[in-house]
């Protein structure tokens, strides 16, 4: 079928993608982190077991992109993605917009959902384990989690808005721009755009060891918070908050974090 066939074929594309993006912004962040840090962190007190959880993010975002592409081989909706050609005819910067806020919305009540629910809590859980957030401590993810964040992150752009290899470029640039952006060790002040797209100091409330870790859900579009209740203003909060589980992750239960159970 032709649509597993571009499917294919922008996994792959996706692949240099991610490598020539991820480069690009390790430099960017690190240099502006270290230049004008939101906070004073001791990064080498978990050097180790970060560059461990991001070697391993990267292990399971390949798996987990193989297993959404090989469920969706299984499913094959033909019937409906074919029925959205007068969407995937949109202008490219117009399909990457919509992309990027139908990706936000649904993965708002996915996560929404990993608060909600203690058996998706635990896929969850290991990202919050994190104490000193920052730009390379934002990798911390379970397999499950990935393979959940994946299957939408894969299906929308190809399967409902067929983004181009040159469009998935953009996409997957925008994407990664955005993990690094939300976990990064930055205070920056953005005007009034603050209303529009999140900033650190906003997902930072949500890595909190307390209850603002119930706030602050979106990725991307914080009107989604404002929307279904469950924002809270950065300039309302102190930033001197603990960060993590409040409690230490008790060794015995590090390899059932890692997979998500």
């Amino acid at each position: 079928m032709e649509w597993l066939s571009d499917l294919r074929a922008w996994l792959e594309s996706a692949q240099h993608v991610e490598l020539a993006a991820l480069l690009l912004l390790v430099v960017v962040f690190e240099t502006w982190e270290r230049r004008r840090p939101a906070r004073s962190i001791d990064r080498f007190s978990s050097l180790r077991l970060d560059v461990f959880c991001f070697g391993l993010a990267l292990l399971m975002n390949r798996a987990s992109t193989g297993a959404a592409s090989a469920a969706f081989e299984a499913l094959s909706p033909r019937f409906v993605f074919d029925s959205l050609h007068w969407l995937q005819g949109l202008p490219s910067s117009v399909r990457i917009l919509l992309a990027l806020a139908l990706v936000d919305f649904v993965l708002y009540w996915v996560h929404r959902a990993q608060h909600r629910f203690e058996w998706l809590w635990r896929t969850h859980a290991w990202h919050h384990s994190t104490e000193l957030l920052y730009w390379f401590s934002g990798f911390r993810t379970s397999f499950l989690h990935s393979l959940f964040y994946n299957l939408v992150q894969t299906g929308v752009p190809m399967l409902v808005f067929r983004l181009t290899p040159l469009e998935t470029t953009c996409a997957f640039a925008i994407g990664l721009f955005i993990q690094f952006w939300q976990h990064t060790n930055l205070r920056p002040e953005i005007g009034a755009l603050r209303h529009v797209v999140i900033t650190p100091q906003y997902h930072r409330i949500h890595h909190a060891a307390s209850a603002f870790r119930d706030q602050n859900f979106a990725f991307v579009f914080p009107i989604w918070d404002r929307l279904f209740g469950t924002q809270i203003d950065p300039a309302a909060v102190r930033e001197d908050f603990a960060l993590g589980l409040g409690k230490p992750v008790e060794r015995s239960r590090l390899a059932s974090m890692l997979f998500g159970v």
